[in-house]
């Protein structure tokens, strides 16, 4: 049997992905949100996922990019003037260099999800803005704070599609490695994650060809839908179709192609 998760992530950063997701939910395939406590869009998204009680809910743990939960006297080397470092690479380096505390990075981890919960959100799983928490070093971190508030499952899989580029070569080493060790934890994944080499480029075409493809088993495909990318992309200039994914996800001939396929849609809560 194929089984596929459809993840939007992104959800509270802005409006425009907001109003994407929760569309693909509605009207289209996409089974999965994962949210950003710290968005700027956060208190936005909650009130609009409180419409849709059967999309199935994750935390997008953010620890690049954004500004942290928590103030930013509590956090003096993860955010610095209050400011995450701005990519995952920087995060990295700080890491390698030992710049970065772990017990701030676990504190503002807590608290995003504390906030998510509090929210009324009840999160399946954990993922991570630009899947820093797969680093060997913030791993264990978040498998602690996935414990700490009975989350069960996580973003990872031993199966990615063949990497194309150096960045994702190591991000299929990451996941591997990973997913090794949350089943070892008893933290549960999917088998594979497809849709990772297309990010910000899923269209239709795209998106029926990797269905067609999908392994046995239940995959994972995360896309990055929205709803105007003038507006979305003023704020992030990442050069993402947001328009273009929405499009796919509620193409009439993508859910024929699931029909044929034989796939059936499922989300984090049913792994």
């Amino acid at each position: 049997m194929r089984r596929l998760i459809v993840s939007g992530d992104d959800v509270g950063l802005h409006p425009g992905i907001n109003a994407g997701v929760l569309r693909c939910h509605r009207e289209g395939i996409l089974t999965s949100a994962s949210v950003c406590p710290s968005g700027a869009a956060f208190e936005e998204a909650v009130a609009g996922l409180r419409g849709a009680p059967d999309l199935d809910i994750g935390v997008h743990l953010t620890l690049v990019g954004e500004s942290p939960t928590l103030p930013a006297e509590r956090l003096p080397t993860l955010a610095p003037r209050g400011r995450l470092p701005r990519h995952f690479t920087t995060l990295f380096l700080r890491l390698a260099l030992g710049r970065v505390r772990e017990g701030e990075v676990e504190e503002e981890l807590v608290a995003q999800v504390a906030r998510a919960r509090d929210a009324g959100l009840r999160p399946s799983h954990l993922d991570s803005h630009q899947h820093v928490h797969l680093h060997p070093a913030l791993l264990p971190i978040v498998v602690r704070v996935a414990r700490r508030f009975g989350i069960g499952a996580m973003r990872a899989s031993r199966r990615l599609e063949s990497p194309r580029s150096l960045r994702s070569a190591l991000l299929t080493l990451a996941s591997r490695r990973g997913a090794r060790h949350l089943r070892e934890t008893q933290v549960r994944t999917p088998d594979a994650l497809v849709g990772i080499a297309e990010t910000g480029r899923l269209d239709e075409a795209r998106l029926r060809a990797l269905l067609a493809a999908l392994p046995e088993g239940t995959s994972e495909l995360v896309c990055h839908p929205g709803a105007g990318d003038g507006a979305i992309g003023s704020a992030y200039a990442w050069g993402f179709g947001w328009d273009a994914e929405a499009a796919a996800l509620t193409s009439p001939a993508v859910r024929e192609t699931i029909r044929r396929e034989g796939v059936q849609l499922v989300a984090y809560r049913d792994l």
